[in-house]
């Protein structure tokens, strides 16, 4: 149940009228949700906490006054000063006439329920559903700044007295914005909608950075700033110390329930030595670099995140080179890894990835993101390394602890802080001494840490408490029986969170939509239809200053148990709600994805990843709110034009990953394996390239899709091919291009019949090859695409060249020149200086085989994992031994051959390099080749 009204009764003379009065609301019509704890309560559960928990979530709070109920010990007062303390409304309703209001709802109408009961009950629907309007609320400010001024007047002490002037200052400001949006609807909206507009505009087009920017070796601002007054943790420091002294580790994890203060230790540790020691005066340490990254965070802990930061910190020559490494998707993230970490012989580089329980599964305590295992294996297993990793974390990733245990140390944070840092923390906290803590005796001190443990995040809590609340002190905290070890911080945070007022708690909740920090634009977005004239960056502001919410370069997040409390708060709803304006948790997912919709930068910008962040968190959310087709075509539209020819095949598999099985759009399930099935294939997993282009052909095939069947076949043959199961290649060929024939899809049949070419040269069966490489060429320059024009060019001059037609081949393998394709100018050349060497023409075989050499290398200027050059760099270097008759060309032949082996040892790729060595082999008759061959064929 949610948006309910708590009925307040005495059991002595009002049981009956509540029973009839919650008949009558919850059967309506309208009905309004009530709860009553004779019908609510749930049996073998504590019935106090029910009935406490039942007011912290209620909308209102209906006081049914009679004789009994406004006793001063009545159960009544503890209900509805419960409720004054959660910021709620409060309807009396008058059952006797004698009855006087207690003092402390003076200024509250009440309902009278002395005459008809039909009358007065349609008084109250009328009043509750209008306590939900603009105009309900000011009346609701208002009786709480009565309230205050009459505590005012009576306040015990100087201190009370500060407390009750500052929260009268705030609701007079409240009020005053409040009865703005009424007395100007239409003026509010707008406003509201101007600064979203401006918002999103900030986050389309981000300021660019200053030019000439000094290179720091602290790369990102850190995931929290540990205040001064956090001190303590003088073991875990020096144990932390130990660590980064000591070589033979790599990875430390401090493992710790949420709120034990693991961050904040670590920053604190960090900060220190970004001065080059170790916190508390301690020792000299010289560090070369630090890097955060967190999972509550701006940024967030990836693969591309830690590769880019790392290279951050390297000269712009070394960090280019190792760009490109990252970018192949041949490369592993072992073989990118060891490039990163050789670039960092020595020296000491610290990682830190905060909030890591994020990516670990709470089943199997394993990583869930395959790339970041695959990396921190690396960083734990390669050769030593000036980079050290830090992970906080409230469970341990269990893979990962049986890797080279002796590299590791794990840091269990059991306990909080001990005395006297727990109480320096309260005191100083309360720096203008309003809430009682600054000047609180030290004893009662000293019971809060015993009762919090010592917990940072609770003791942030207890200061959180009183700040929202004037009327609770410290000692009424400590006395609650609720406070458990096992649950003292999520019982104070829940208690802080109740004790703020309606707007407050709406800023927390929308908040907790996102996974990232936002800017308060971010959250007007969604609160705009439920909080008129909302502004919620006036209000994160205060949250920040009462230690409920974080703020990090301008945009505002919350601590993790926070996080989730108030995410518990709100209802999840379901699927269906993402078209209706209601507060779910599937309503706000699907607002908060529309929004960064609307923040994405423009495509013309898109040069990194970090360009993509909006697609990136709106992907996020639309998973989150089982929108999955709308997020399948957020991926589509990012996916290989960029993610892909960036580099991040790993992030592309994954999120394609997240979507299988999940798709309803035949077209997007399609898609979605399709594009797996390529990744796949570029990461030479041919086995899951083969499962997912079946997958996409069976769909395609379903809602018949030509086109996409085409493709599917086109792509199985290429998969097949590369594994030399020619037969198959061969037919999955064949079909594709007799849909392409029957659909008129001419760059399809044009592909498809070189690929066909490509196998029968590999069969040896010249006439069918070369047939087919002229009806390609044919269409290629029918519809004018020079890729296909060069290649089928390409392909026909092998033919000629392997069925010995030498003077053929060269003629059709210069004609490819004039078909500029940038991509496979290295294969014309080699092939051109074979043919030509085959011909007796060394001159001209040997400017042929320079200029392969010379265009290969550019390539792998830009891709140092293509495999494809360094075959041609190889055979070229084999032909230029063979043109100047020297064998000094012969050792570095065979290291080409060798790295290009390294990456791929595909059958059909093996045999296809086999094959045309074996062609220069011919003109070998002096034996200078022998030995090449094993390197060629990866023995």
């Amino acid at each position: 149940m949610s948006n309910y009204n708590f009925i307040s009764y005495s059991s002595v003379d009002a049981l009956e009228f509540a029973f009839e009065l919650y008949d009558s609301l919850l059967s309506g019509p309208p009905s309004i949700p009530v709860w009553l704890d004779k019908r609510e309560i749930k049996t073998g559960q504590d019935w106090d906490e029910q009935i406490v928990e039942a007011i912290r979530t209620c909308e209102s709070l209906i006081f049914l006054m009679t004789s009994d109920s406004v006793e001063p010990k009545s159960v009544c007062k503890l209900e509805w000063t419960r409720a004054l303390s959660y910021k709620k409304a409060i309807v009396p309703i008058l059952l006797q006439p004698e009855v006087e209001m207690p003092f402390r709802l003076g200024s509250r109408q009440w309902i009278d329920f002395t005459g008809d009961f039909n009358i007065g009950l349609a008084k109250l629907r009328k009043h509750l559903r209008w306590l939900s309007s603009p105009e309900g609320g000011l009346k609701s400010l208002k009786d709480r700044l009565e309230d205050a001024t009459l505590d005012h007047r009576r306040a015990g002490g100087p201190d009370q007295q500060i407390r009750i002037e500052k929260e009268m200052i705030l609701l007079k400001n409240q009020i005053d914005d409040q009865q703005r949006i009424i007395d100007d609807p239409a003026g509010a909206a707008k406003r509201v909608e101007e600064s979203i507009i401006r918002g999103i505009q900030r986050e389309c087009h981000p300021e660019k950075p200053v030019d000439d920017i000094t290179r720091t070796k602290f790369i990102n601002p850190p995931p929290a700033i540990a205040p001064t007054y956090f001190q303590d943790r003088h073991v875990e420091t020096n144990l932390i110390g130990d660590f980064l002294k000591n070589d033979a580790q790599r990875l430390m994890t401090i493992v710790g329930r949420g709120g034990i203060g693991k961050t904040a230790m670590v920053c604190r540790l960090l900060k220190s030595l970004e001065g080059g020691r170790l916190p508390d005066n301690g020792e000299e340490m010289s560090i070369d670099g630090i890097i955060y990254l967190s999972e509550t965070g701006t940024r967030k802990i990836t693969v591309p995140n830690l590769y880019a930061d790392l290279c951050s910190l390297l000269p712009d020559d070394i960090a280019k080179r190792l760009d490109e490494v990252y970018r192949d998707p041949k490369t592993s993230t072992e073989s990118k890894m060891q490039a990163l970490m050789e670039a960092f012989p020595s020296g000491q580089v610290l990682l830190l990835l905060d909030n890591f329980e994020n990516l670990i599964d709470s089943r199997t305590h394993n990583l869930t993101n395959i790339e970041m295992n695959e990396a921190l294996k690396a960083i734990i297993n390669l050769p030593p390394h000036g980079v050290k990793v830090i992970i906080t974390t409230r469970v341990a990733p269990r893979d990962m602890a049986l890797i080279h245990p002796q590299q590791q140390f794990r840091l269990d944070l059991e306990k909080g802080l001990e005395s006297p840092y727990a109480e320096n923390i309260l005191r100083e906290m309360d720096a203008d001494a309003t809430v009682g803590l600054k000047d609180a005796p030290d004893e009662l001190l000293n019971e809060a840490r015993e009762r919090t443990l010592g917990n940072p995040r609770a003791l942030e809590a207890l200061f959180a408490i009183l700040s929202a609340d004037r009327d609770t002190e410290l000692q009424e905290i400590l006395s609650d029986s609720e406070l458990l070890p096992e649950n003292v911080v999520e019982v104070l945070v829940g208690e802080a969170f109740s004790r703020l007022d309606p707007t407050a708690r709406k800023v927390m909740e929308a908040l907790a939509i996102y996974s990232r920090p936002v800017s308060p634009s971010a959250v007007d977005y969604l609160l705009q239809p439920h909080v008129p004239g909302v502004d919620s960056a006036r209000v994160l502001n205060r949250l920040v200053n009462m230690k409920f919410v974080r703020k990090e370069a301008g945009r505002y997040y919350m601590h993790p148990v926070d996080k989730e409390y108030a995410l518990s708060r709100v209802p999840e709803g379901d699927a269906s709600d993402r078209d209706e304006p209601v507060f779910t948790q599937f309503a706000l997912l699907h607002l908060g994805a529309d929004y960064f919709k609307e923040a994405r930068m423009p495509k013309e910008n898109w040069k990194t990843i970090d360009d993509l962040s909006a697609q990136l968190a709106e992907f996020d959310l639309r998973c989150a709110g089982q929108d999955y087709d709308t997020a399948a075509d957020v991926l589509l539209d990012i996916g290989f034009d960029y993610l892909f020819l960036w580099g991040h095949y790993r992030v592309m598999t994954e999120m394609h990953e997240r979507l299988h099985g999940k798709l309803n759009d035949p077209k997007l399930k399609s898609s979605s394996a399709g594009n797996l099935g390529i990744t796949y294939c570029f990461l030479e997993d041919y086995r899951k390239a083969i499962e997912y282009y079946k997958q996409a052909l069976v769909i395609s095939r379903e809602i018949r899709d030509r086109d996409g069947e085409g493709t599917c076949l086109g792509n199985l043959g290429s998969a097949y091919s590369n594994l030399g199961q020619v037969e198959k290649a061969i037919e999955y060929y064949e079909q594709a291009l007799a849909i392409a024939h029957e659909i008129g899809y001419r760059l399809l049949e044009s592909v498809s019949l070189i690929n066909m070419g490509d196998i029968f040269v590999y069969q040896n069966e010249w006439t069918k090859a070369i047939k087919l490489y002229n009806q390609a060429r044919m269409i290629a320059d029918e519809i004018g695409y020079i890729q296909i024009q060069n290649g089928s060019r390409s392909g026909l001059a092998r033919a000629h060249l392997h069925s010995g037609d030498l003077e053929a081949a060269r003629s059709i393998a210069e004609s490819a020149f004039k078909y500029d394709y940038p991509m496979n100018n290295h294969n014309v050349f080699a092939l051109l200086g074979v043919i030509a060497l085959r011909q007796g023409d060394s001159a001209s075989a040997k400017d042929a085989f320079e200029t392969a050499v010379e265009v290969s290398d550019s390539l792998l200027g830009h891709n140092k994992q293509n495999f494809d050059a360094l075959d041609a760099i190889g055979l070229a270097l084999c032909g230029l031994a063979l043109c100047d008759e020297d064998t000094n060309y012969i050792p570095d032949a065979i290291s080409s051959y060798e790295a290009a082996r390294s990456i791929t040892r595909a059958p059909g790729v093996v045999g296809r390099v086999l094959q045309l060595f074996d062609e220069l082999a011919k003109a070998d008759t002096q034996g200078l080749l022998s030995g090449v061959r094993e390197a060629v064929g990866g023995k």
